[in-house]
């Protein structure tokens, strides 16, 4: 039976980001309007290659010097309106902020995935590969569909026999500042009928429950 996991789904917005202000004290005060005294949890990578993280009300936040990364506690359409929302306001408190790009990314793990998505991957260059008595390790397709002002990238990674990981990024490039804004701006619910749309078109056989 197929199992469908809502895995890691997040809001990046690319600029050049001033951690000095963005610091943890600093998430927590200019994008969450917390008091001084209110508590909340960071996490410092153990190998101190990246910027710690801000957990705070149901969200992780990290600020680097390229990107502004907002990650979904738990990935549900709730938290994940609430990443995108908190980005917009990381935009609007620091307007002066150089931008390129924002994105969100919704990820699914598809466990046993039925029939008819596993013959959309077999594409003939398999066969031809397969028929030379090579053995293909890693099989990864990639889309990227127009929509709206901006794209969706659709990445199909087969992570082991039985299951595979689904991506569909929300990709929107621009240093407008409002381009990014509207983007970020998509009203939730036409977001979640492109993905189901996705997701169903790729599955062949999909409850929309699950998406």
């Amino acid at each position: 039976m197929t199992e469908i996991k809502k895995d890691l789904w997040n809001t990046v917005v690319a600029g050049r980001w001033n951690p000095a202000i963005l610091t943890p004290k600093g998430i927590s005060k200019l994008l969450f309007k917390k008091q001084d005294d209110s508590p909340f949890e960071v996490m410092v990578p153990l190998d101190a290659m990246g910027p710690p993280k801000v957990r705070i009300d149901g969200l992780l936040v990290a600020a680097n010097f390229d990107r502004l990364v907002i990650d979904c506690v738990k990935s549900d359409w709730d938290s994940f309106e609430s990443s995108r929302s908190y980005c917009q306001k990381a935009i609007c408190e620091l307007p002066k902020t150089p931008l390129s790009a924002t994105g969100y990314n919704i990820r699914y793990e598809i466990k046993e995935p039925p029939l008819g998505f596993l013959d959309l991957l077999n594409l003939p260059l398999d066969t031809s590969i397969s028929d030379q008595r090579l053995d293909i390790k890693k099989k990864e397709t990639r889309r990227s569909i127009a929509w709206k002002d901006g794209f969706i990238n659709l990445h199909i990674v087969k992570i082991d026999s039985e299951t595979y990981s689904i991506l569909l990024n929300f990709d929107r490039k621009s240093d407008d500042t409002e381009n990014l804004l509207q983007w970020l701006g998509i009203p939730i619910d036409e977001i979640k009928h492109i993905t189901k749309t996705i997701m169903c078109s790729v599955l062949k056989a999909c409850n929309e429950s699950e998406v």
